[in-house]
């Protein structure tokens, strides 16, 4: 499985965990994934997230999706941590 924003990979999700809409996982970043570090950071950040600090489409949920054997689903914005977990759940 990857994750996808817009159309650019932007790394492998290895499933850990299914639960109805729910998916987590360990997230093997792409070198593409480097330029969202900042707004993964921010996203699970314990102090809040200010999105005015990021541009608007980066929020907007159309635009991310996990493809998997050829077919591309929806999700949140995913939750991507520190320790390369990953949390989203299906749109």
């Amino acid at each position: 499985m990857e994750l996808i924003y817009k159309n650019v990979a932007l790394g492998k999700i290895v499933v850990t965990n299914r639960e109805t809409f729910w998916v987590s996982g360990d997230f093997y970043p792409y070198p593409s994934a480097s330029e969202f570090k900042d707004f993964f950071d921010a996203l699970v950040c314990e102090d809040g997230f200010d999105e005015a600090r990021f541009d608007e489409d980066l929020l907007k949920e159309d635009h991310w999706f996990v493809s998997e054997n050829g077919s591309s689903k929806g999700i949140s914005c995913p939750a991507v941590y520190e320790n390369r977990e990953i949390a989203f759940r299906y749109r």
